[in-house]
């Protein structure tokens, strides 16, 4: 069986690649930083096929040392690792970048590498330009100029820039393929307890106490399933080679709606969420008091709807996108279940009943 290499294999959308790769005809190594971290391990080593097609190795994006021996043997690497921060800092930009050409550099040194997906986000596509000044396609980049832009948009952007850089500079006979998938905001079921963006977002939801209102914001959402099925494909189509493709469900949601799909499953279980839309002069205030960092990123992206055109991933992927609606639900539960969100009393009683009958 063919070897992917699956980097930083412990997150949120790269556990899911690597429980649909363990479903196919691959075997997966997959980085960590520190196989005795527990709480990131455990959730791979439980995934099924784990036991007699996941290897572990120990890696490090910014040690670029070992990353040939971790390379080599491996027919396909999803470089999926990267730092999703609400609220980052410069920092991440360096992350970003090298990190990206560590992998890249070790997949040149390593003739039997077929094909890199990378991972890179709509944060490197939209990001910078106003929201209802276009219908963002694979043709948009990231407008770094922009006073609009934070970190994390310029990180992904410089990552994946330099990735093609990288690989346009590489011999054509004898280079590996390369295909980028830019996802929106990704939603649905964790699959670990660890923190994230995603999950960040949505627990605030859950309490009035740290979500009084919705922002007038727009977002591109799409199911982490959809995400790693999106990756899988990748590898196996040799007509994304030399694409980058944006991954994500039609059309985009606001806020409020996903406050509103939470509170028509979770009201009933005494969780107070509330669906108001915040106006933006009491949402500029809030955010300039400096009391919530995060208020900040929000205030940046207020504005019209944020429309995607995900016609390319339709064509080259075939992809039929599951409901965002069900995969916030569903995300929700498994982030009680995995005691991410303090589950009510009656929550927990009614678990109770279902699980005895």
């Amino acid at each position: 069986l063919p070897v992917v290499l699956v980097t930083g294999a412990s997150g949120y959308v790269a556990l899911h690649c690597v429980r649909r790769l363990l479903e196919g005809p691959y075997r997966v190594r997959g980085t960590v930083r520190s196989k005795s971290n527990t709480q990131k391990i455990a959730p791979l080593l439980r995934l099924p096929e784990a036991s007699s097609k996941l290897e572990l190795v120990e890696a490090d994006l910014l040690k670029p040392d070992n990353w040939t021996e971790v390379v080599s043997g491996c027919t396909y690497i999803l470089h999926v690792a990267s730092p999703w921060i609400i609220t980052a800092t410069s920092e991440i930009v360096k992350t970003a970048v090298e990190g990206t050409l560590t992998v890249l550099n070790a997949a040149n040194a390593c003739p039997e590498v077929k094909k890199v997906v990378l991972t890179s986000s709509c944060a490197a596509v939209n990001d910078g330009h106003k929201n209802g000044s276009a219908i963002f396609d694979e043709t948009f980049w990231t407008d770094m100029e922009s006073k609009r832009v934070e970190w994390y948009g310029i990180s992904k952007t410089l990552a994946e820039k330099a990735a093609w850089d990288y690989w346009n500079s590489l011999p054509v006979t004898s280079r590996f393929a390369l295909t980028v998938l830019n996802p929106t905001l990704v939603f649905g079921p964790v699959l670990s307890d660890v923190e994230h963006g995603s999950a960040t977002i949505l627990a605030r939801m859950m309490k009035r106490v740290t979500n009084l209102a919705q922002p007038k914001v727009s977002l591109g959402l799409v199911d982490v399933r959809d995400v790693a099925e999106a990756h899988v494909r990748s590898l196996e189509r040799r007509e994304t080679d030399g694409e980058r493709i944006l991954i994500t469900a039609s059309p985009s949601a606001w806020y409020a709606d996903i406050a509103k799909w939470l509170k028509a499953e979770f009201a009933r279980y005494g969780y107070g969420i509330t669906t108001h839309e915040c106006p933006t002069w009491i949402l500029k205030l809030y955010a300039a008091s400096g009391i919530d960092p995060q208020s900040k990123a929000v205030v940046r992206r207020r504005g019209p709807e944020l429309r995607f055109d995900n016609s390319k991933s339709i064509r080259l992927l075939s992809m039929k996108y599951r409901s965002v609606g069900r995969s916030v639900v569903e995300m929700m539960h498994s982030m009680i279940d995995a005691g991410m969100v303090k589950g009510t009393k009656k929550y927990e009683a009614t678990k109770r009943m279902r699980s005895n009958s």
